[in-house]
C-alpha cells in the first residue's frame, strides 16, 4: 500500500518508534496544503506515534489539525488527541490486493472498455445512482482505464482504475475504484464481471499488482473479491472532519 501511494506524495514526514522502527510507522503526507496521516503496524504503537506528533506540534506552537487519518483497525485514540487533530471516527475499511489474473466469470463478455473523456458524463450518471459516495472521477489525472456494461443507451455498471506505484521506480500498479452497478441491474453478477475484467486488464498492462478498498461491513463484496483472488493486506479505521460525508480524493 505504501509503495503504491508514494508516487502521489510530495512532502512527507515519517514517524517511527525510536527503539523499534519495525513495530509501527506513521506517514504524514502534505498534499495541496492538506495533511493526511496513515499508520501501519502495531495499533498501540501507531497511536503512540500520533500522540507524539500532536504533542510535538503543540509544544512548538504549531497547529496539529489533520484533514484525514487512517490507522490500523482496533486502535483507540483518546479524545484529547482527536480534538487537537480536529477529527472524529468515520469508517472502517479493508485494503485488498492480487497479483494473479482471475478466472473468467459469467457475463464478463458484456463488459466493454470506456473512453474516460467521451463517456465521462455517462460514467458520472451511473455513479450518481450506483455509488454516490465514491470520489472516483473518469477524467482524473491518474486514471488508467474505465470499463462498463451497457444497458441500451445507459451504463448499467462501471469501474475505473487509477495508476499507482510499485516496488521499483518506473513500475506501476493499478488501484480499482468507482465500482457501481445500478440497482435495477444488480443480482446479475455485473460487479464480479467488471472487477475481473479490470483486474485482468491491469495485470496485462504490466501492473505489478491490482488493489482495491472496501468498507469493512461489505461482506458480499468481500466474498466476490476473494473468489477473484484478492487477499486482505490491511484493515483500517479512518477519522475525518466531524460531519464528513465521504473521504477525500
Amino acid at each position: 500500500m505504501l509503495l503504491g501511494d508514494r508516487v502521489r506524495w510530495h512532502d512527507v514526514e515519517l514517524v517511527t518508534e525510536p527503539d523499534d522502527v519495525d513495530a509501527a510507522l506513521l506517514v504524514a503526507v502534505v498534499r495541496e496544503g492538506r495533511t493526511t496521516l496513515l499508520g501501519r503496524g502495531d495499533p498501540d504503537g501507531v497511536v503512540r506515534l500520533v500522540a507524539r506528533r500532536v504533542a510535538g506540534l503543540s509544544a512548538r506552537g504549531a497547529p496539529a489539525l489533520v484533514d484525514w487519518m487512517s490507522l490500523p483497525r482496533g486502535v483507540v485514540v483518546d479524545e484529547p488527541t482527536l480534538d487537537a487533530s480536529g477529527l472524529a471516527p468515520f469508517s472502517t475499511w479493508d485494503w485488498m490486493v492480487t497479483d494473479e489474473a482471475p478466472a473468467r466469470v459469467p457475463v464478463e463478455d458484456a463488459v466493454v472498455p470506456l473512453d474516460p473523456t467521451v463517456d465521462a458524463d455517462a460514467i458520472r450518471a451511473c455513479l450518481a445512482e450506483s455509488n454516490p459516495g465514491t470520489t472516483a472521477q473518469p477524467t482524473g489525472p491518474d486514471e488508467a482505464a474505465w470499463f462498463g456494461v451497457r444497458d441500451g443507451a445507459v451504463l448499467a455498471g462501471v469501474v475505473g482504475a487509477a495508476r499507482r506505484g510499485a516496488r521499483t521506480p518506473g513500475a506501476l500498479s493499478w488501484h480499482l475504484h468507482g465500482l457501481g452497478v445500478r440497482p435495477t441491474a444488480r443480482g446479475r453478477g455485473l460487479g464480479a464481471a467488471l472487477t475481473a475484467t479490470a483486474t485482468r486488464a491491469g495485470l496485462a498492462a504490466g501492473a505489478s499488482w491490482v488493489s482495491l478498498g472496501l468498507y469493512a461491513d461489505n461482506d458480499a463484496a468481500r466474498r466476490i473479491y476473494r473468489r477473484l483472488g484478492y487477499v486482505t493486506e490491511g484493515e483500517f479505521a479512518s477519522f475525518g472532519p466531524p460531519g464528513a460525508r465521504r473521504p477525500p480524493t
